[in-house]
């Protein structure tokens, strides 16, 4: 609100299923970042010490849900931070190939067609049936191949990648294969112990329920020396702190870099955001994302048989691609109408408290774990019935 709005605070929407738009921030980040807000950041530098323990906590729980080290864990805003950090940080050379999913998000799109000013050549994968075939990724990653740039889920359609299979492609090129985990990361299970990606980037304000503003990059050990990324700001360097504890000789210019990717943090970061951040981390943590993972497919499930049942046509057709057969679907499901414009559906549902969105003219439906069986209920007798 601004300081001009007196219309007080809005009811809750009676069935919220925007998650992939933007998670609802968890009471208990809530809670934590209220009493930070009203109890020490009011204090200064005489309070503050009690709230840099979040950063480390949220450290540690990434690394715990990524299975990764601490070590691979940076903290940064955004999505699209992480992803710049890997465009604008490798040592490109013209001819170097890129390859691109059409139809993704522009944050892991416009970064890679900038480096054509670098002789950097993009190929991109069609997308088909809203998604994307594996035939189609091979045929794009070819000898030349530096990286492979994809969304582990596609924002739109919610069509997931099978990211073990895209690893395997970039290895038998030598490529890199940086992913965009903002639709995944916080709903489905993702093993960076097993699945070799090298670098990856997620805000936490959707499905990870923590204030926006706060993401993760991840950046495999064997990769950080690959990217020449300079740091920020003080914090980018070993011992940084010394230069603030009054010891004579602390301020000093030589001090190394960091050796771990904690180095592309740069300086003084978001504390509030980072206590919310951390609390929401703690409860996934707490429930575990296998479990998060199988009531969100189920809730997915009644979605997309309610919404066929009544005429509408899925973004993703249900079945499974390539020899792994891992499932391309997700948390989004996403549709559209043969009679009805997909903006005209999402102002009718708002009307009668139903909040989704329309990325690229579908109806996007995002529920998480804390979606109740009601609110499906609401949702699906919400809709018309639609004519063949």
């Amino acid at each position: 609100m601004t300081t001009r709005d007196t219309t007080g605070p809005t009811p809750p929407p009676r069935a919220y299923l925007d998650h992939a738009g933007l998670g609802r921030l968890r009471p208990p980040a809530v809670a934590a970042m209220r009493t930070a807000l009203e109890q020490v950041l009011p204090h200064g530098s005489a309070e503050v010490g009690r709230v840099f323990g979040a950063r480390t906590a949220a450290r540690r729980s990434f690394a715990r849900l990524l299975d990764c080290t601490p070590e691979e864990i940076a903290l940064v805003p955004n999505t699209s931070t992480g992803i710049h950090l890997v465009a604008d940080g490798l040592d490109w050379r013209p001819g170097d190939r890129v390859v691109l999913f059409d139809r993704d998000f522009p944050a892991n799109v416009r970064p890679w067609l900038r480096l054509r000013e670098r002789g950097v050549e993009v190929d991109w994968v069609p997308m088909r049936e809203g998604g994307y075939r594996m035939a189609d990724v091979a045929a794009a990653v070819r000898p030349g191949t530096r990286l492979i740039a994809v969304s582990h889920v596609n924002f739109a359609t919610g069509f997931r990648c099978d990211l073990d299979r895209i690893c395997e492609l970039a290895a038998e090129v030598g490529a890199l294969v940086c992913v965009d985990a903002v639709q995944s990361l916080g709903v489905l299970p993702l093993s960076l112990a097993r699945t070799p990606v090298d670098f990856l980037a997620a805000g936490a304000h959707k499905w990870l329920g923590g204030p926006p503003g706060t993401g993760v990059f991840f950046c495999r050990a064997s990769r950080l020396a690959a990217l020449r990324t300079v740091p920020s700001g003080w914090f980018g360097y070993e011992e940084a702190a010394e230069a603030t504890r009054g010891q004579p000789g602390g301020l000093r210019y030589d001090r190394p870099e960091r050796a771990t990717a904690a180095r592309v943090e740069g300086g003084m970061y978001d504390l509030l955001g980072m206590v919310g951040l951390a609390e929401a981390l703690a409860e996934l943590e707490a429930i575990g994302i296998d479990a998060v993972a199988e009531r969100v497919l189920a809730l997915a499930g009644r979605l997309r048989a309610g919404l066929a049942e009544r005429g509408y046509r899925l973004a993703v057709p249900d079945h499974r691609d390539g020899p792994s057969g891992a499932s391309n679907l997700s948390g989004i499901i996403s549709f559209s109408s043969p009679e009805i414009a997909g903006a005209r559906i999402a102002e009718k549902l708002a009307g009668v408290g139903i909040q989704v969105s329309v990325p690229d003219g579908l109806v996007r439906v995002a529920p998480h774990f804390w979606t109740t069986d009601e609110e499906i209920s609401i949702f699906l007798s919400s809709l018309c019935v639609q004519r063949s």
